[in-house]
C-alpha cells in the first residue's frame, strides 16, 4: 500500500484466517485499547457485496476452531467528548507521521480528486438529492474505466506526506473522497474499490458514526484496515463560517478526535461542509495539527490580473480560470476537487482527468 498506510496496515489486525470460504476481517478496538488479535470467525463484518450479484451460501464454522470472545466496539455516541487535536488526548490512537518539516516552495502536485457522496440504488436513496447519488453500477463503469485507462489511486493522507516533503506521485494518480459518511460507503462503494485494487478517503461526520444509514465503528476500522483513510467532516455538518471559536473547537478538534477514538487512527484531511469556509475558519483547521490538509466542494478559482496596459490603453479584465487537481503547500487547505454525478460518463471522466 501507499506509503502514508504501510503503518496502518501493519499495526492493524491482519485479515482472519479461512474457514472454507475466506471472508476479510479486522480488529474491533475499544476507546483506549486496540488489540492486535483478529477479530474470532463467528464476529466478523458480513463481507459486503456488490448489487446484483449472487451471495453464496456459508458454510457452518468448523466446530475445532475457536477463539477468545469478541467484544464489539462502544457506540461512538457513548465515548468521552474530547475536545482537543492533541495526540496525547486519545490514549492508544496513531498520531500523524508525516515528514518532520514542511518544504513549502513553488512545488506544486496535478493530482485529481474525485468527489462523491451516495453510491446506492436510486430506490435506497431515500431524500437524498439526486445529483449526489451515484448507483454502483455506474460507479462501478467509471472506476473501472479510470483503471483500464492505467489510472491508480492514493489517500489524502498520502497526497498530503507527498506534499509535503516534495514527493511527485506515479503518473496516472489520482483520489476517490466520499463524503458524509453513509452506510452504502461500506456496502457498495467499498467492494467495488477492493476489486478494482483502489483505495478511498471516507469523510465522515463524526456525530452520526453508528448512527442509522451511517457507518458504524466496525465498519470504519474494517475500511482502516484495507488501507483506506479515514477523514474529518465535522462533528455536525455544518456550516463552519457561522461558528464561534468554540464552535470552530468543537466540530473541528472533537470530530477529529472522535475517528481516532473508533478507529485508532487520527485523521489527517478535512472535507468542509458543503465547502464553505473563510479566513477564520482556515486558521482553526491549522490550529489542529493532526490535520494538514482540507478540501473543497468545488475548483479552486484563480484570478490573474491583466498585463500592465501600454500608455493610453485601457486596462483589460483580470481573468480567472478554474484549477482542478492542482495542490501546493500554500494552498493545502483550499486544496480543489472534481464533482462526479449519476451522469458523468466514463468517457467524460477520462477526459476530465487527462
Amino acid at each position: 500500500m501507499m506509503r502514508s498506510h504501510g503503518r496502518r496496515l501493519t499495526a492493524l489486525a491482519a485479515p482472519g484466517i479461512a474457514i472454507l470460504l475466506v471472508v476479510a476481517g479486522c480488529a474491533a478496538p475499544n476507546a483506549t485499547s486496540f488489540p492486535s488479535s483478529p477479530v474470532p470467525a463467528t464476529h466478523r463484518l458480513p463481507s459486503p457485496t456488490i448489487a446484483g450479484s449472487t451471495p453464496t451460501e456459508a458454510s457452518s464454522p468448523s466446530p475445532e476452531i475457536t477463539g477468545p470472545p469478541y467484544t464489539p466496539p462502544p457506540p461512538a455516541g457513548s465515548l468521552p467528548l474530547v475536545n482537543s487535536c492533541d495526540p496525547s488526548s486519545v490514549p492508544g490512537a496513531v498520531a500523524v507521521a508525516g515528514p518532520p518539516d514542511a518544504n513549502p516552495g513553488s512545488f506544486t502536485l496535478h493530482v485529481p480528486i474525485l468527489m462523491y457522496h451516495r453510491i446506492v440504488p436510486i430506490a435506497q436513496a431515500g431524500n437524498s438529492i439526486p445529483s449526489l447519488v451515484v448507483p454502483p453500477e455506474t460507479f462501478d463503469a467509471q472506476l473501472a474505466a479510470l483503471a483500464r485507462a492505467g489510472w491508480h489511486t492514493i489517500t489524502m493522507a498520502t497526497l498530503a506526506t507527498d506534499l509535503q516533503d516534495h514527493t511527485r506521485p506515479a503518473t496516472k494518480t489520482f483520489v476517490v473522497t466520499l463524503d458524509d459518511g453513509w452506510y452504502d460507503g461500506y456496502t457498495y462503494a467499498f467492494p467495488i474499490l477492493q476489486r478494482l485494487g483502489f483505495v478511498a478517503t471516507f469523510y465522515v461526520i463524526a456525530g452520526r458514526i453508528d448512527e442509522p444509514d451511517f457507518l458504524s465503528s466496525t465498519q470504519l476500522q474494517a475500511l482502516v484496515a484495507a488501507g483506506d483513510d479515514i477523514g474529518d467532516h465535522t462533528m455536525g455538518h455544518v456550516n463552519l463560517t457561522g461558528q464561534g471559536a468554540a464552535g470552530l473547537r468543537y466540530q473541528i478538534d472533537a470530530a477529529a478526535a472522535r475517528i481516532a477514538q473508533v478507529t485508532g487512527y487520527w485523521p489527517e484531511s478535512l472535507a468542509y461542509p458543503s465547502g464553505y469556509e473563510d479566513a477564520r475558519v482556515i486558521a482553526a483547521l491549522g490550529a489542529c495539527g493532526e490535520l494538514r490538509i482540507a478540501v473543497l466542494e468545488r475548483a479552486l478559482y484563480i484570478v490573474t490580473p491583466a498585463p500592465a496596459p501600454r500608455a493610453g490603453a485601457t486596462q483589460g479584465p483580470p481573468t480567472t480560470q478554474a484549477f482542478q487537481g492542482y495542490e501546493t503547500w500554500a494552498y493545502r487547505f483550499l486544496v480543489p476537487r472534481i464533482r462526479v454525478t449519476p451522469g458523468t460518463t466514463p468517457a467524460t471522466l477520462l477526459a476530465w482527468l487527462g
